[in-house]
């Protein structure tokens, strides 16, 4: 036989107080001694009461439900954030709503077109794709939005991403590499990325450090595993004189490792590869991988507390920096 449902008017009942009080205790309204508050939540607690959503919606006007919008779930990268900004939901008894674009700036525009107020009643977006004359309009629709590395204007949304500029991985890892003695790196950029540096940048950057390089070094690929197995490949197909690698991320960094050990090159004997993101995949490979680290967990935990900040009615802007540090392992050297 099923159990009954614990109805609001059941505590009110028990706990010898209206079903309004119940209500406002819930909802952490009007006011309400201190010692009544203690009294309905015990109730609330010894009868396992749980309030109906939709009837919280009506009386709060909030759907108690957040928007993810991210590039690829499949990327581990992303996953950590969205563990990050799924813990502070359960913390607040929210739900959070996951849209996952793909990489497809089609579907990012036409997710961030659909997703309405009456649905959720904040959206963090992740990495978007879009462009600034399509992503600014999309988000203004919202009055409550976070963008993770991404720069806004101030007072469509706060920000969560890195303290360095954009390219500031590459050039460093090529720093890195040039300080080891490679002569000639190839860079694997990122498409559609905010933090890839374009080729004549990259190449103005080696040169200016006295070493050759050639724009002809550097491709574009998607952000995933397979797109930089085949980028690495016809790379160092193309040009078997590079003797190190750059990778946009650490999955296109993997791919490319591949790619490199099925031509019969040796890591890091003759090839030297870094990589971006430091994903748990980076440090479990042979050889482990160069990379940069960055607090994923913590990105999407400061973006999900940001994001409630504005919910809670707190409309000033907030930018959180977070550091990247360069992992040395033997992918390298």
């Amino acid at each position: 036989m099923a159990r009954k449902r614990v109805t609001l008017e059941d505590v009110a009942r028990e706990a010898g107080v209206s079903p309004m009080t119940v209500s406002r205790v819930i909802n952490n309204t009007g006011r309400i001694s201190q010692a009544t508050r203690d009294r309905v939540r015990e109730i609330i607690i010894e009868l396992d009461y749980r309030p109906s959503r939709a009837a919280r919606t009506l009386v709060t006007r909030k759907t108690y439900m957040i928007g993810l919008v991210l590039p690829d779930i499949t990327n581990p990268y992303f996953a950590e954030i969205v563990q990050g900004v799924e813990n502070v939901a359960w913390q607040r008894d929210y739900s959070v709503l996951l849209v996952n674009t793909d990489e497809n700036t089609a579907r990012e525009q036409a997710a961030l077109s659909q997703i309405e107020e009456t649905t959720v009643d904040g959206i963090v977006v992740c990495a978007s794709r879009l462009p600034d004359d399509v992503l600014l309009p999309l988000i203004e629709r919202h009055q409550h939005v976070v963008a993770v590395n991404r720069q806004v204007p101030h007072h469509l949304a706060s920000v969560v991403r890195s303290r360095y500029a954009q390219g500031h991985r590459a050039l460093r890892a090529a720093e890195l590499l040039i300080e080891m003695g490679r002569q000639r790196i190839g860079y694997i950029r990122l498409a559609r990325s905010a933090i890839a540096v374009e080729a004549d940048e990259f190449v103005r950057a080696i040169e200016a450090r006295g070493v050759p390089s050639s724009p002809e070094w550097c491709v574009t690929c998607a952000p995933n595993w397979r797109a930089g197995y085949e980028a690495g490949r016809a790379l160092l197909s193309n040009h078997p004189e590079l003797d190190a690698l750059i990778g946009g991320n650490d999955l296109v960094a993997l791919g490319a490792m591949r790619a490199a050990i099925e031509l019969g090159r040796r890591i890091p004997d003759d090839l030297a590869v870094v990589g971006g993101d430091d994903i748990l995949m980076a440090s479990q490979v042979t050889p482990a991988l160069t990379t940069f680290r960055s607090p994923k967990v913590e990105i999407g935990t400061t973006a999900a507390q940001l994001l409630f900040k504005r919910i809670d009615g707190d409309p000033n802007y907030y930018e959180h920096l977070y550091d990247e540090t360069l992992v040395r392992r033997a992918s390298t050297g």
